[in-house]
């Protein structure tokens, strides 16, 4: 048996009030490259690198069966959230794994029923690469919701109301099924029931679903006035319509394909030769903030999609019709225009999208639903008085009915439990029976269209039989379960009273007034044989960044990353040590960005510490920085241009809009041969005429040379140099010396330095040179 620490906390009585038994990773059984390690930050001192492999605890012992709490404590410094199973018994539950700080362990749970006596429990590889210390076994208790007893939009027709107040009362004792439809070819209007996504539900579990989703997305872009698109959205409002006025819930989604683009997605999503967007929302801002730019032509595309779309809703709200509103789903997942730049910047779309329809259209008969990619990114929030139902979306294997208990669960940890929480999109539907075992009671599901001919066959995902069963359940509602919304009168039985919507978008005036010369272009450097090495360019001219707590900066990687398909970009300041000797390299905690070829995303880098030589954590020194350096690291030799534009920091300090010569980088000293060119761009990525600078020359040879073990330097005349050592990253190892020298001959030795690639660089005293070297 592994080792085991159990802990009681016991009260007068005989029995113990609460239970918890704790389990060491490094004691489990680990198959496939799962590997011990050692950190002083780990319970005894050890714990287990999944890598690509499982983990798998024995003989987990609770007395009585039941739901208990497994809480796992793990560190993931591996760069964007892990998805990984926890298994017990047969059962399954998919556990997100957030980044966490460099070196710490933190919790994160989900909730399983155990038998009596010994359990196996195993972290099973699905995405790996998380650090598990141990796991803990706890009681049980649900989170008591205290949801709001009315909308966000306090101006809510009474429909909006009658639904708002329909979704709370069910809410934790019924859940609402639904279904998403797709291909409308077939369907004719007048009865939302004979759409053939509605009809696969009610073949497969004889009655039909209650809630109906649509979708606006051939409502704005550059094809909305052809014919098919036309008739496309038309039949998507009759759905609404008639799904109403049986007594259903309409719910729309919208894939927004913005001003005259034909996509919704980012290049980086698609496959050759699909079509994608470009569009980019940050352009709408006035540069350096998140201020709208009112006279930009971004702004102007943005705004003039959301009236059309609000002129749908309008048109429902004059005859009495409410629906769930879902826009900007999936936040955070880069795969659509609204996902690839900060949380703060989306905030401020989702924050104009809605203030410019309650506001200014008067659109008052929406529910709104903020859907986050998952419970990591509820950082993207726009603010609870923007929405009313928090969603992710789910999809399981096929004939995976599991309740998705730990992404609930992980929903009421990170956003509260003062909102509705629904399962906006899913393959197979979750049983009912595990959904209210497991406390995962969901307002609503909906699997995602069957229509064949698009490619879906969600429906088809559950079995006939485990739909029949259950529809047939008291708890879920169906359409014939419904009480029709002219009968429907009651209160919310909620008494939590939040704050509603107020306005809070902030407008401006005109890009000129942040760019005088009124130009606006972007820096591409032409990188060329990328391997693992890496390569740096660095900017002089950092302004005091007293106050900042993070930079953002739009890159886009335009290049060929070979087979590993992409780039990694990191950021790191150089402290100015002239004054006090102390020149430090500053690297930021962030994990950096990785960039797939095509993509194009906004790196956000957080600047509030840095970690030295020694593992020692400082803050950063934002008042006193010589300069600020990207490192870019490929594989397989990468090859191309990458774009960077608007690099600002989170309280507006603007470092380098790349609008002009003096705000391009300059490839380090140990990066030059692996840099062919640094020039400013036309805002598509075209070449200025002519080019803004011309390619960097050759490094010169300089009077640095390695002999063996030993560092040889000529000084042209006495003074002040430091003589450091980086690796091929950019990172500083060592300092071989600092100080004063005489003008002359030295030596300096290297038999301190294990083995690997280096740089040396030399400056001051009459020098600035650098030289690669390798320790065998």
């Amino acid at each position: 048996m592994g080792f085991k620490k159990v802990l009681l906390t016991c009260g007068l009585s005989a029995a113990c009030s609460v239970f918890a038994a704790q389990y060491e990773a490094e004691s489990a059984t680990l198959s496939g490259d799962a590997a011990v390690g050692n950190s002083t930050a780990a319970s005894g001192g050890k714990y287990v690198k999944m890598n690509g492999g499982d983990i798998t605890f024995s003989k987990v012992t609770v007395e009585k069966a039941g739901k208990y709490t497994i809480v796992i404590h793990y560190m993931n410094n591996y760069g964007g959230s892990k998805i990984n199973n926890v298994e017990v018994g047969g059962a399954s539950s998919a556990v997100t794994f957030d980044v966490t700080d460099k070196g710490k362990f933190v919790d994160v749970e989900t909730v399983m029923n155990l038998a009596a006596g010994e359990n196996t429990i195993a972290i099973t590889n699905s995405w790996g690469w998380i650090d598990v210390d141990y796991i803990d076994i706890k009681g049980y208790e649900a989170k008591a919701f205290n949801l709001c007893n009315a909308p966000v939009t306090k101006t809510a027709t009474p429909s909006a109301i009658k639904l708002y107040n329909f979704l709370v009362n069910n809410f934790g004792k019924k859940t609402i099924s639904g279904v998403m439809t797709g291909n409308m070819d077939a369907y004719t209007v007048g009865d939302a029931t004979q759409h053939e996504d509605v009809q696969a539900v009610f073949k497969a579990g004889g009655k039909y679903p209650a809630l109906v989703g649509v979708d606006l997305m051939n409502a704005t872009g550059g094809d909305k006035d052809n014919a098919w698109f036309q008739e496309y959205t038309k039949k998507s409002i009759d759905i609404a319509k008639t799904t109403w006025k049986k007594g259903g819930i309409p719910a729309f989604t919208w894939h927004w394909r913005p001003g005259d683009e034909t996509d919704f997605y980012v290049k980086s999503a698609r496959k050759e030769g699909e079509t994608y967007t470009e569009f980019d929302f940050t352009e709408a801002f006035i540069t350096g903030t998140t201020n709208w730019d009112t006279v930009s032509t971004a702004y102007k595309a943005l705004i003039g999609d959301i009236d059309l779309v609000s002129k749908i809703f309008l048109d429902l709200q004059k005859e009495g019709v409410a629906a769930i509103f879902r826009p900007l789903h999936e936040s955070g997942g880069n795969w659509f225009w609204w996902s690839t730049h900060t949380g703060k910047q989306f905030a401020a779309l989702y924050q104009l999208l809605y203030e410019r329809m309650v506001f200014t259209n008067g659109v008052n008969n929406l529910i709104w639903d903020f859907n986050p990619k998952d419970a990591a990114t509820m950082s993207w929030t726009p603010g609870e008085t923007y929405y009313d139902v928090l969603s992710v979306d789910i999809y399981n294997a096929a004939n995976d009915h599991q309740s998705n208990s730990s992404a609930f669960i992980d929903l009421t940890n990170k956003a509260g439990t003062n909102k509705l929480i629904s399962l906006s999109e899913n393959g197979p539907i979750p049983d009912v029976e595990k959904m209210y075992e497991d406390g995962a009671t969901w307002s609503w599901w909906m699997p995602w269209y069957e229509s064949p001919s698009w490619g879906g066959g969600y429906v088809s995902q559950t079995s006939a039989s485990v739909w029949q069963k259950n529809l047939a359940d008291e708890r879920i509602i169906t359409l014939d379960k419904m009480p029709g919304w002219d009968n429907y009168n009651e209160a919310a039985a909620a008494t939590n009273a939040c704050p509603t919507s107020t306005q809070n978008a902030k407008f401006g005036a005109d890009t000129a007034k942040a760019n005088p010369e009124n130009v606006d272009l972007i820096m591409g450097v032409t990188y060329k044989a990328i391997n693992d090495s890496g390569a740096n360019i660095e900017y002089r001219k950092v302004p005091n960044l007293t106050g900042a707590t993070s930079i953002s900066v739009t890159i886009e990687n335009k290049g060929s990353g070979g087979a590993d398909n992409g780039i990694w970009i990191g950021m790191a300041f150089v402290r100015d040590g002239s004054k006090d000797k102390e020149w430090t390299w500053e690297q930021s905690p962030s994990d950096g960005c990785w960039l797939n070829d095509g993509a194009k995303l906004t790196c956000e880098f957080d600047i509030t510490t840095y970690t030295d030589d020694k593992g020692v954590e400082h803050p950063m020194d934002l008042d006193k920085l010589f300069s600020v350096t990207f490192i870019l690291a490929g594989a397989n030799g990468f090859e191309g241009t990458v774009l960077f534009d608007n690099m600002v920091t989170d309280n507006g300090i603007i470092i380098n809009g790349f609008n002009k010569k003096t705000e391009l980088f300059t490839a380090a000293d140990q990066s030059k041969g692996h840099i062919a060119s640094i020039e400013l761009l036309n805002k598509d990525g075209t070449p200025l005429t002519p080019n803004a600078i011309k390619p960097i020359a050759a490094a010169k040879k300089a009077s640095l040379r390695v002999n063996g073990m030993n560092v040889a330097l000529t000084a042209g005349k006495a003074g002040f140099a430091s003589i450091d050592v980086f690796n091929m990253i950019g990172k500083r190892v060592t300092t071989l010396y600092r100080g004063n020298l005489s003008a002359g001959e030295h030596s300096f030795s290297l038999k301190n330095l294990t083995k690997g690639q280096y740089i040396i660089r030399a400056k001051g005293a009459g020098i600035t040179a650098t030289q690669k070297v390798l320790i065998k």
